[in-house]
């Protein structure tokens, strides 16, 4: 009988290449054999990564193919998924068909036990919905439910309502196995029934035949539904879930469908349209480049000039947002957006002093240096590849704590991702505005059990406006280079170029030109040049901006040139040089007498002074060459000061001989405490981390295929060895089993005249359990002195499993094929007993299981299983 990982093993390299790529968690660490690598796809954690994955379309065929083997149909072919799946027979249906059951074949979520049928991956049913394909449990399984509040559960991508806390069992437990034609579940009586219902049976019944399949009980017994919800129960068209609830039974349920498991095979929603110019797409993705590049400028210049206070947790405090969102005239939502960008792209940092502050960098020098389309790469390629959440700055978190910009917590590894998937949905839709809600239809569909939150995908859809991205709602030409670069090589040089030509194309042409007026304005007819910009920067104040940007010149700005390093006559120069018109007298007036007047006052920085009331006193401190490091000058004959601080000073006179004293403002003696300060524990909000690191995206590079064809090589070889040395009956055992460990949990044993077997123990295979160690030599327990096979002693078996994993694979697909294995399993006093099971059901870490010798159900926790075996030819 072929099995699923006999399906596996048979596969060729181009086939097992296919299936690590669609699953690269299967590669993670590299299996040893074909054997592990079908294991390792049979279990929850990968089947769930798998299904995850999937769209609407490929879930539905994987529900359909589930609900056949429930209902006991094994002959799932193409004819039979087309006609439960409602599909039409238009080719382009067929084909569509095909193509989704060779996708899941190749991913091995679907496999063929005949080549032209197909069976769900043992693991797929842990998976499942709890009510997959908006179908309840089999009439033949037993029900147990509890609980009458309501819940929400998701179904396919649907809103499904369901008592909370409820259990139900999505396969049927042994027994009949249910009917394959659908329609005899609702007999000739209960047709004759149906047509004499009363009002409302058929409308309830309608309610809960596409799902979800539960229904709530008429709170009195005299309500509008209470009759017709009686009449359904009495004719046995639905069940009693529990004391509040109805369910219909999923024969039921498909008779009532015609025999369909859906309505047909979903398709992905529809994109709008184009409707927008493309020039005027880049017209607003232009503008708004330039616009972020400006601020996050100034953000560097204002805090080059005065550093914001870092908060002890981290982050930027309230205050100081709002204020910069006054200095940049936007609100604190952009602000916040500008100090995460620029934060992103490392040109502001925590600069870790005592006390913290944020500051600019020396790349932020760099930066500023480049040229316009260069420093919009630098931005957006930081933003791309960043997982940091701008968008929860102001919002609270889970104990109600206000969350701060630049907070080292506001990060989430999912962003990158989610920032690709709206660039991609915003590129297959160009020239179109596509809104926020339509996104999020797009990934629903792609993905409905990972559909991201709203509220994430309509800021994305902001900041990507904010940086230029988009234009006027739709991707532009920049947005679409960058939709199609990859994460991980993103900041690549031959990206970063494509992004600045893009974008330098985008951008109009820089003037040189300062149109100067008579009344100390000034006018630039277009977007300034570098040089032309620095000077305004400097010089003049920003008025208004347009598609021109209009300036005043005032004795504040002028002077701020002045402290920039240019003279009065060197600043008249440089606005002749851009001015074709000249400097206008008014202005040159203006720039001569703030020069003339600037320095007339001279302030200087000091950390301590020394006072003295003898001048003789300080003779010789300032030219000792001891005290050259404290930096101190005379500012009168019996004061000196100093850039050191108070106690480096004090202590450097005490060491010459001196006895100084500290003072305070009001000239009285204070004494020095010279205890450290206590230093406050850090907790996890306390811990100052620089933004931009721990919150940067670790994304793993997919593997090449020259990567997976080399470990399908290895997978080959090792599959080659591991049957030689079964056939050869010698292996050596493996110390990393468990109960291979020395310490007594479980004995070693093999039978006599046959070498033990590759972590051979009576824990080998999944778990030792708390068992004492037993001697190979004792005789056999009674309880597994039966001369019944399945009775054998535990020490007798044949070649079973070596791996942990692999013996819960064998568990979890005989329980899927309804084969009979030998399973060790350890007692409560250390002893093994050799039974014959046929496994029902693996989950929450217990096997629910036949026992065939004694034709009693039983149940056993998988930490006592010490070794699966296999039993060839078995039913």
């Amino acid at each position: 009988m072929v099995t699923f990982s006999d399906s596996v093993r048979a596969r060729d390299d181009a086939r097992l290449v296919a299936l690590l790529s669609r699953r690269p968690d299967l590669a993670s660490p590299s299996p040893s054999t074909l054997l592990s690598l079908a294991a390792r796809a049979m279990s929850r954690a990968s089947v769930h990564r798998a299904v995850v994955s999937l769209d609407v379309a490929h879930l539905e065929v994987l529900e359909a193919v589930y609900v056949l083997e429930t209902i006991g149909d094994e002959a799932t072919d193409e004819r039979i998924l087309s006609a439960v799946l409602g599909s039409s027979p238009e080719p382009d249906d067929a084909d569509r068909l095909a193509q989704i059951l060779a996708d899941l074949d190749e991913s091995a979520l679907l496999w063929r036990p005949t080549p032209t049928t197909y069976r769900t991956a043992p693991g797929v049913d842990e998976v499942q919905d709890t009510f997959p394909a908006g179908l309840g449990p089999s009439a033949a399984g037993a029900l147990t439910a509890s609980g009458s509040s309501s819940g929400t559960s998701t179904t396919s991508g649907r809103s499904t309502t369901a008592a909370a806390g409820a259990s139900t069992s999505a396969t049927s437990s042994p027994g009949p196995a249910p009917q394959t034609d659908w329609s005899l579940a609702v007999t000739p009586e209960m047709h004759e029934a149906l047509a004499s219902a009363p009002a409302g049976a058929r409308s309830i019944l309608a309610a809960l035949t596409w799902g979800p399949p539960v229904g709530r009980m008429p709170s009195t017994a005299d309500g509008p539904t209470a009759a017709p919800t009686r009449w359904l129960l009495e004719h046995g068209f639905v069940r009693k879930a529990d004391a509040h609830h109805v369910l219909l039974p999923r024969e039921v349920a498909l008779a009532l469908r015609e025999g369909r498991t859906h309505r047909g095979l979903s398709t992905p929603p529809q994109l709008p349209p184009a409707t927008l110019d493309p020039a005027t797409v880049e017209a607003e993705s232009a503008r708004a480049a330039q616009e972020i590049t400006r601020l996050v400028a100034d953000l560097v210049a204002l805090w080059q000039e005065t550093p914001a206070a870092t908060l002890r947790s981290g982050g930027l405090g309230v205050r100081d947002l709002r204020r910069l969102g006054l200095r940049l005239e936007v609100d604190e939502r952009t602000a916040a957006f500008v100090v995460e960008l620029a934060a992103m792209a490392g040109l502001v940092v925590d600069d870790g002093d005592d006390p913290a502050s944020y500051a600019p960098t020396l790349d932020a020098d760099d930066w500023l240096a480049d040229d316009l389309p260069r420093r919009w790469t630098t931005l957006v390629t930081a933003w791309h590849s960043s997982a940091r959440t701008p968008w929860l700055v102001g919002s609270r978190d889970e104990r109600g704590a206000l969350r701060s910009a630049l907070e080292p917590e506001l990060h989430r590894a999912w962003v990158p991702r989610l920032r690709s998937e709206v660039l991609g949905v915003l590129h297959a839709a160009p020239g179109a505005p596509v809104t926020a809600d339509q996104i999020t239809a797009v990934l629903r569909w792609r993905a409905p059990r990972a559909v991201p939150p709203h509220e994430a995908v309509d800021a994305l859809l902001v900041e990507s406006a904010l940086l230029g991205v988009t234009g006027a709602g739709a991707l532009s030409a920049a947005g679409a280079v960058l939709a199609g670069v990859p994460v991980l090589t993103v900041a690549d040089d031959a990206a970063r170029t494509a992004l600045a030509s893009a974008m330098g194309a985008a951008l109009p042409e820089a003037v040189d030109d300062l149109l100067l007026q008579g009344d100390q304005t000034g006018i630039v007819p277009g977007r300034p040049s570098p040089a032309l910009e620095a000077l305004l920067a400097d010089s003049a104040v920003v008025e208004s901006r347009g598609s021109a940007i209009t300036v005043r010149f005032t004795p504040e700005s002028v002077t701020r040139a002045l402290d920039a390093g240019r003279t009065g006559e060197e600043l008249l120069a440089e606005l002749a040089v851009h001015s074709r018109s000249g400097v206008p007298q008014p202005l040159e007036y203006l720039v001569r007498d703030a020069a003339r007047r600037h320095g007339q006052l001279r302030l200087g920085a000091a950390s301590a002074y020394v006072r003295v009331e003898d001048p003789v006193l300080l003779a010789g401190l300032v030219e000792d060459p001891r005290l050259r490091g404290l930096g101190l000058f005379r500012i009168a004959p019996t004061v000196l000061a100093s850039s050191a601080a108070p106690s480096q000073l004090l202590a450097a006179l005490r060491e010459r001989g001196l006895a100084p004293a500290m003072e305070g403002p009001d000239g009285q003696v204070v004494h020095a405490d010279r205890r450290t300060p206590r230093v406050r524990l850090a907790g996890r909000r306390g811990r100052r981390r620089a933004p931009g690191v721990d919150g940067s995206a670790r994304a793993v590079a997919p593997d090449r295929p020259d990567r997976l064809q080399a470990l399908v090589a290895v997978l080959r070889r090792g599959e080659e060895q591991a049957r030689a040395a079964q056939a050869a009956g010698t292996t050596q055992p493996n110390p990393t089993a468990p109960g291979a460990a020395s310490g007594g949990r479980a004995a070693t044993t093999s039978a006599p005249g046959r070498t033990a077997s590759p972590g051979r123990t009576a824990g080998g295979g999944v778990s030792a359990g708390r068992g004492r160690s037993t001697d190979r030599s004792a005789p056999p327990s009674s309880a597994s002195a039966s001369t019944d096979p399945s009775s054998a002693p535990a020490g007798q078996p044949g070649e079973g499993t070596t791996e942990p994993v692999v013996a819960l694979a064998l568990l979890r697909e005989a329980a899927a094929d309804g084969r009979e294995v030998l399973v060790d399993i350890v007692g409560p006093s250390g002893d093994l007993t050799r039974r014959r099971l046929r496994p029902t059901r693996l989950d929450a870490g217990r096997l629910r299981a036949v026992d065939v010798a004694r034709e009693s159900e039983l149940t056993v926790a998988v930490h006592r299983i010490a070794n699966v075996e296999p039993i060839p030819g078995a039913p």
